[in-house]
């Protein structure tokens, strides 16, 4: 088998897929919407389950082998070949809240629909399944049915939501709960412009007169594309998602690569984080700041198409998005020959399928060509070879919804902003652990107890905060000693923490260190895309060195089972091929640092 998370398509039947979706795209008869796995996710959405006639029917359709269908169709977490009920209740399983209630939550809607996680009803009705994650982690526990999402779940919130599946009914979201507050502290308001304010910016009429469209209307009428590209150098402009890499620095390599030739920008709307619901809501509330800094970059790399490749489990992100291509094509925004200056660019929103690797760039390409969403080996970069082997800029939403800002305000005005190499404001997401969770925008730089205790609030419980993980699950976990840092990329890596997303979980001093590790595992291998051992293997053993860390055993034992961790977490992060497993030592090996004696407080008498 190859691939944890299930299919047997063997490595050079993969290449073979892959060579015959580039065949097709060269003969102009393969569209991104209209691939192997967009038919797939119809089919599931109609009947709940895909059977071998319908792997048969696809594979004819899209032209590639019933293996690698049959691949695709068991490796996504909406597929499958097995039934899911009429009503698939998603429970989430992410950082946040799992930070709310240690997974009780799971066991509250077992309890309410009479259903283990990942049973179906016999009747066909409702099925339980897991998640990582929904976004809502201002409000969580948080639960999805078939689009709908309900935060702050309790025990008695489960019975009710589940007597009124099982009448029928419709029972209304506490929408207006859900909803985070979006502040600007410090420094001008660039990521949150629209959102900070009290006004609908899914309007578009009502964007424009915020702001929205400008820097792309002074770019066609009065920059060239190197002039774009030379505003975003002087900003000093760092990828909002990860790694932190030069904005500029990537586009000038697709622009070289393309040399006129076709090229590709694509959105990574798919970078789910636990703990970071940045993006969802830049796409739900403003969704035309990310469709401009889109089309910027298309500009500055010469590129004419676009993609935005947008979670699945945000339900409401991308009809948000698609309503805003449409209004925008309509005004002349986008498409052909954009407010008359002869310069084409048109988007399109896919929708993923339940996988949280696909917000690794390479893995992201695969899945947009309708193949298995899994990493490939580098070089060469998506910059040289990306979707469908062209040259392609892949930026997640929050690094593009600054663009439009610099270009209209100079890179000189945002390069001012900031410290050391981490220049410009930063959003950052709270989780409901604090007194006042929500997304605030700050000048990078600040230090970062003042974003937790200043703005958050502190611990909703009023206990004292025992351990942070900034930028997701692969973040490292400072303990309450290191909170001065200053929120920098360079200055958050200094004390082994990263940067990221900008998502923040904390949790207060009740928490059991020993239980974070085992949830960050339980992560890792649930969602590990199975292509290299180390991460597919090494995903379960550190998930049972993990819980066996909180089995009463001998001083020797946990000392065995603690130097075995030690090999494991150097084997994952030397041998993994994406940060999904070689990053996820990091916070294991912070936890073992900042809170080594509860780690090892198994020890038996």
């Amino acid at each position: 088998m190859w691939g944890y998370r299930g299919g047997d398509i063997s490595p050079p039947e993969a290449n073979v897929s892959h060579n015959l979706i580039q065949l097709r795209r060269n003969r102009g008869d393969l569209r991104v919407g209209d691939t192997a796995l967009q038919r797939l996710k119809e089919v599931m959405h109609e009947r709940r389950v895909i059977t071998a006639g319908d792997i048969v029917d696809v594979a004819r359709a899209s032209g590639q082998p019933e293996a690698a269908v049959y691949g695709v169709a068991t490796y996504y977490g909406d597929l499958g070949t097995a039934p899911r009920g009429r009503l698939r209740v998603k429970i989430c399983k992410g950082t946040a809240c799992h930070a709310a209630c240690g997974d009780a939550s799971v066991g509250w809607m077992e309890d309410a629909l009479g259903l283990r996680l990942g049973e179906t009803r016999a009747d066909g009705e409702v099925s339980l399944e897991a998640v990582y994650c929904l976004g809502f982690c201002n409000a969580g526990p948080s639960v999805e049915v078939e689009g709908r999402v309900y935060g702050e779940l309790t025990p008695a919130r489960a019975r009710a939501l589940a007597d009124d599946l099982a009448h029928g009914g419709g029972v209304d979201e506490a929408d207006g709960a859900l909803v985070p507050r979006f502040e600007a502290r410090g420094g001008p308001a660039i990521v949150l412009e629209r959102l900070s304010l009290d006004i609908d910016a899914t309007q578009l009429d009502v964007a424009r007169a915020h702001g929205a469209f400008e820097g792309l209307s002074r770019a066609l009428g009065a920059l060239t594309p190197e002039q774009v590209l030379a505003e975003v150098e002087l900003a000093q402009l760092r990828g909002r998602g990860g790694a932190g890499f030069a904005t500029a620095q990537k586009w000038r390599f697709a622009a070289a690569n393309a040399r006129g030739g076709e090229a590709y920008v694509v959105c990574n709307a798919d970078e789910g984080d636990p703990g970071s619901y940045i993006d969802k809501y830049l796409m739900e509330r403003d969704p035309y700041a990310v469709l401009e800094g889109a089309a910027l970059a298309g500009y500055a790399i010469g590129a004419a198409r676009g993609f935005v490749y947008v979670r699945s489990e945000y339900p409401r992100s991308a009809p948000a998005l698609r309503r805003a291509v449409l209004e925008a094509r309509a005004a002349g925004l986008l498409g052909e020959d954009i407010l008359g200056s002869g310069f084409s660019f048109d988007i399109e929103v896919v929708e993923g399928a339940g996988s949280y690797v696909c917000g690794e760039e390479t893995a992201l390409l695969r899945s947009l060509e309708g193949l298995r969403g899994m990493v490939t080996a580098r070089p060469p970069y998506p910059a040289d070879k990306g979707l469908f082997e062209r040259p392609t800029v892949v930026n997640n939403v929050e690094t593009l919804v600054n663009v439009g800002w610099i270009v209209r305000h100079g890179g000189e005005a945002y390069a001012r902003l900031g410290v050391g190499r981490s220049r410009g404001t930063k959003a950052v997401s709270l989780n409901e652990r604090f007194a006042t969770p929500g997304i605030y925008e700050v000048p990078l730089g600040v230090p970062l107890r003042s974003v937790l205790e200043g703005l958050g609030g502190g611990m909703k419980t009023g206990r004292p905060i025992k351990a942070v993980q900034v930028g997701g699950p692969l973040g490292g976990i400072l303990p309450e000693a290191l909170l001065d840092a200053p929120l920098g990329f360079e200055e958050l890596a200094a004390v082994g923490a990263l940067l990221g997303h900008g998502g923040i979980v904390a949790w207060d001093d009740a928490v059991d260190p020993r239980d974070i590790a085992i949830h960050l595992f339980e992560f890792c291998d649930a969602e590990s895309c199975g292509k290299c051992f180390p991460c597919r293997i090494g995903g379960r053993r550190g998930l049972e060195l993990a819980r066996r860390l909180k089995q009463p055993r001998s001083a020797a034992e946990v000392s065995a089972d603690v130097a075995l961790l030690g090999e494991l977490c150097e084997t994952l992060q030397l041998g993994s091929l994406c940060a999904h497993g070689g990053a996820i030592p990091d916070p294991i090996r912070s936890l073992l640092t900042h809170f080594a004696a509860e780690m090892t407080s198994g020890v038996s008498p």
